[in-house]
């Protein structure tokens, strides 16, 4: 069974990305969570945002300390962007989604451009629809806009990005 990595603010955004991985499991799916929040996150994530930002060579905690937003999303960034390859490259996920607003998309992207070509890639950003050449280059990388922040009132844009994320999956060739 192919699996979908889930990465994402699992403090403030619990409950929408709960509801994501679920739904991704109800289509036949494995799900593999990734938590790039600040914050503790509200499920027990397959990856902490500690593990995440070890890999940038720094700590959560100090971190925390600094009360540093712009930096500790840098450190994410770059956590991010050394992790997400390697756990690719163990066969921990098959493709990966991420639902953004315009910090987060900063957040994800160089790690999305760090895996190799075809490898499904989608994320869905209220900030998609205009700024895709900043985040996305030139890469494969899937951005689909929504107009509100992917919350509890907007579960359309989630089932629609987990329908895409899970038809890229099960119908690409190989």
């Amino acid at each position: 069974m192919k699996t979908v990595a889930i990465a994402g603010p699992f403090d403030t955004k619990g409950t929408e990305y709960l509801y994501a991985k679920e739904l991704i499991e109800s289509l036949e799916l494995n799900a593999y969570t990734i938590h790039t929040g600040v914050s503790k996150s509200t499920f027990k994530p397959d990856i902490s945002n500690e593990e995440v930002v070890k890999a940038a060579g720094r700590s959560m905690k100090v971190l925390a300390q600094e009360k540093n937003l712009e930096l500790t999303t840098e450190v994410l960034s770059k956590g991010m962007e050394n992790l997400i390859p390697k756990l690719y490259e163990e066969g921990k996920f098959n493709g990966i989604i991420f639902f953004a607003g315009s910090r987060e998309t900063s957040l994800i992207t160089p790690a999305m451009k760090a895996l190799p070509i075809d490898v499904p890639k989608l994320v869905i950003s209220k900030d998609s629809s205009e700024d895709i050449p900043q985040y996305v280059g030139k890469s494969d990388i899937a951005m689909m806009p929504t107009i509100v922040d992917v919350d509890q009132s907007n579960y359309t844009s989630t089932k629609i990005a987990v329908f895409t994320i899970a038809g890229m999956l099960k119908f690409e060739n190989n």
